[in-house]
């Protein structure tokens, strides 16, 4: 299996959930908005130090991968959501660019 997250994912959407091809390509477009969009605030709200912002966006970003069939992914969005809760924005931070790589094929700007 490939570690392209989008290619995991497209597989995912069309196996797992039984998605047409123009119905997972769909998906895919407004999911990479959705990571994009949380990828960019969890990044300002550590770098602004706001720890509980973090962790409910950490928290919502690990939805939406679990949705994907990423649960790699959604396992660093937990340990942002974790790390966030015990203050520890550094770690925030460094999932959150973890994340960035990552999803980097799945992302609006790749």
């Amino acid at each position: 299996m490939t570690h392209d997250a989008r290619q995991r994912a497209l597989f995912f959407l069309l196996g797992d959930h039984r998605l047409t091809p123009a119905e997972a390509a769909e998906a895919l477009t407004v999911a990479s908005t959705v990571l994009d969009k949380g990828l960019a605030r969890l990044l300002e709200a550590a770098d602004t130090a706001n720890a509980p912002l973090c962790a409910e966006t950490a928290h919502s970003l690990k939805g939406n991968l679990l949705n994907l069939g990423l649960p790699e992914l959604a396992q660093t969005a937990q340990y942002a959501t974790d790390t966030a809760r015990q203050g520890r924005l550094d770690d925030v931070r460094a999932a959150g660019q973890t994340l960035a790589l990552a999803l980097s094929p799945l992302l609006p700007r790749h």
